[in-house]
């Protein structure tokens, strides 16, 4: 019975594996496919690649999404490392209420969030574009940057920047010495999480960009209203890429600190 059951969830898992997985790797081998007309396999070709990157549209989207998702995850974990600080130091009511205003931020569905955005900048009269998509990236992704910093922070040892400072360190040298080497790893971590999370985001970026700008997550929801070429397979396939090898690294970076932190070492690096 044991052995049968074990082979049941076994099968189940696998294919919920192939069904996760079975329409990115479509995607992936239709942007090699030599037929236009995506009925049937062709033969291998770099055409399509050649055609995205020759393709201005799709090049000024890409830049526009790396300048938004490089400076809304800055500001991200600018924000959530002076939340965290404040967090550590507030009272526990404090704490409270300051963890259910963040937990709701990441329970709020996006689309409702991003549609209040919108009307209130259409009701201070603020022009939607590049600075309006920045900021609702950065609103959206500070809560899940809190979440993994204030983590990281509630591990850090109190003791150690209590030493620094009896052995005179100023409260700026402390924080760069002892404390922002500890919230090092939490630090990448969020940073590439609010990155991915910029990168692909559709629902607000839809609300916020107006008419000046146009990522690579809207590009492609324009290019596939009207037919899915591979051209766009294409430029979904870069965008995998770049979302999973962002994925990547963060999980190589948190693997190597439990595996430091298991082994002693301090803030989690050899």
């Amino acid at each position: 019975m044991n052995i049968r059951g074990h082979r049941v969830s076994a099968a189940v898992s696998l294919l919920v594996i192939l069904f996760l997985w079975a329409p990115l790797l479509i995607v992936v081998l239709n942007a090699f496919n030599k037929d236009e007309l995506l009925v049937g396999w062709a033969g291998a070709t770099l055409r399509w690649f050649r055609t995205a990157l020759h393709d201005s549209e799709a090049r000024d989207a890409l830049g526009q999404s790396l300048v938004i998702g490089v400076t809304s995850t800055t500001i991200s974990v600018l924000l959530a490392v002076t939340g965290a600080m404040w967090w550590r130091r507030a009272s526990r009511r404090a704490r409270r209420w300051y963890e259910l205003l963040v937990l709701l931020n990441v329970i709020l569905p996006e689309v409702v969030f991003a549609s209040a955005m919108f009307l209130l900048f259409v009701r201070l009269h603020i022009q939607l574009g590049l600075p309006a998509v920045v900021i609702g990236h950065t609103v959206w992704n500070t809560a899940y940057a809190i979440l993994i910093i204030q983590a990281r922070m509630s591990v850090l040892e109190p003791a150690l920047e209590e030493a620094a400072a009896d052995l005179g360190a100023a409260r700026w040298q402390v924080f760069l010495r002892v404390t922002l080497p500890g919230l090092l790893p939490g630090l990448l971590v969020a940073g590439l999480l609010a990155f991915t999370f910029s990168f692909d985001d559709v629902v607000t970026s839809f609300f916020m960009a107006g008419s000046s700008v146009n990522t690579l997550p809207l590009e492609l929801l324009g290019l596939i209203r009207f037919r899915v070429t591979p051209e766009v397979n294409a430029i979904g396939a870069v965008a995998m890429l770049v979302t999973a090898g962002t994925a990547m690294t963060g999980y190589a970076i948190a693997s190597r600190v439990n595996r430091a932190r298991h082994a002693g070492v301090p803030f989690g690096f050899r």
